[in-house]
């Protein structure tokens, strides 16, 4: 087995390494606000559920190349509120349109055309066309020392497509109507194809 010591690779190697073998990620589509009110919206893998009392999601930024923040922390630092909007199919193209480099001021919303709905609890809006929404308030920021941030949110709303509901009591989800899309490596991604059963022993 051929091994890597994280002290002797490069960053770019171990994100490579990261992101081959931490196979799928499910895709968090973050919308955030900026100080002067304009939406933001990009998406990101470094995503998950962390806990359920309270519902609470991790996210994971990288630094841009010369080593900024990227707009979504900056803004949900300064604001303490985001969304995070899952995936499927039909939002595939867009979510990837909207990973481009714009310019200062210029939303992605505007750029890519995404339809927007406003939130409940919080001032960012979600995605008009996403599966499901969260409604998030941040609870913790975690600056990583080459540059990176975790930051934890508590979800206050979910948003939830009627069409993917199975029952409401007790709640059960159709994964294959929910059809989200998982990031893989490179340019490549993964869809809720295949399922298997192991039943959990007593």
């Amino acid at each position: 087995m051929k091994r890597f010591s994280a002290a002797d690779i490069s960053a770019s190697t171990a994100y490579r390494l990261l992101t081959s073998t931490i196979v799928p990620r499910p895709i968090a589509f973050v919308t955030t606000v900026d100080a002067q009110g304009r939406v933001n919206a990009a998406p990101f893998s470094f995503f998950n559920a962390v806990g359920s009392a309270p519902p609470t999601v991790v996210l994971g930024f990288q630094p841009n190349a010369d080593g900024s923040q990227k707009d979504t922390p900056n803004n949900i630092v300064a604001t303490g509120e985001f969304v995070v909007n899952l995936v499927d199919m039909a939002l595939a193209e867009k979510m990837s349109a909207a990973s481009a480099s714009l310019p200062p001021g210029v939303s992605e919303v505007e750029h890519v055309g995404l339809d927007i709905a406003p939130s409940v609890n919080v001032m960012p809006p979600r995605l008009s066309d996403a599966p499901v929404a969260m409604e998030c308030r941040l609870t913790h920021d975690n600056p990583l020392s080459g540059g990176g941030r975790v930051i934890l949110g508590e979800v206050l709303e979910f948003h939830i497509r009627d069409a993917i509901i199975e029952s409401l009591d007790p709640l059960r989800i159709d994964l294959n109507k929910l059809d989200t899309i998982s990031r893989l490596n490179g340019p490549h991604y993964g869809r809720i194809r295949e399922q298997f059963s192991i039943q959990r022993p007593q």
